[in-house]
């Protein structure tokens, strides 16, 4: 039992240094309730990043490899979505209701993250074993575009060149990860202002009076 709540505490701050620097979660991870906040995260995070999974499945079965704009309105709605319900559900299962502002906004994050953290893995086998040939059709498409933006072929050939030093299984694994955290970080900043209850001062009083 000891050991496993010792990997619980490293895997925890492992998650923190994954975090923008201007994000402080080591205040909410060494409450009393951590263990909740990151449980009720995880399973958040797991809703959210099947629901990625599953939309991008569809994408993928369709064909649809250059998505058009209402695609990606979609994707952020399932996003925001996702970390709207976990900090409203942690709010309400876990803190009576109440929640700070801060607080919404380090949940939000940890969804976000362990969301990114699926959907990368994902992400992953889907170009490295399920379809390794998945990204010479995203290279076919960019080609494409940078033809009729009247790029010449040399052009075209040394940024696809380029573009594919970056672009390898790892890469854009560890690149969904960290840009799924900072849009989710984004994103959370905002719901968070909807999400935030602050206790009444009263209900503290008349506790201790009944004391």
């Amino acid at each position: 039992m000891k050991r496993v709540q010792t990997f619980r505490e490293l895997f925890s701050y492992f998650l923190i240094s994954l975090l923008p620097s201007n994000i402080n979660l080591n205040a909410i991870i060494m409450e009393p309730k951590s263990n909740s906040l990151v449980k009720g995260a995880m399973t958040s995070g797991l809703i959210l990043g099947l629901a990625l999974i599953v939309f991008s499945v569809v994408l993928y079965i369709l064909g649809i490899y250059k998505p058009p704009t209402w695609v990606g309105i979609l994707n952020y709605v399932l996003i925001i979505g996702g970390i709207f319900y976990g900090q409203k559900k942690f709010r309400d299962d876990e803190l009576g209701g109440y929640i700070s502002y801060g607080k919404a906004l380090g949940t939000g994050v940890l969804v976000a993250l362990f969301a990114s953290i699926i959907y990368g893995v994902y992400f992953y086998l889907l170009t490295a074993v399920i379809d390794p040939g998945y990204m010479d059709k995203i290279y076919a498409i960019m080609e494409e575009t940078y033809l009729e933006m009247g790029m010449s072929e040399d052009q075209v050939e040394s940024t696809l060149e380029l573009a594919k030093g970056f672009t390898t299984p790892l890469m854009l694994m560890l690149s969904t990860v960290f840009g799924f955290v900072l849009w989710g970080t984004i994103f959370a900043l905002i719901t968070s202002i909807f999400v935030k209850k602050n206790e009444p001062m009263f209900l503290g009083t008349t506790e201790t009076k009944e004391e």
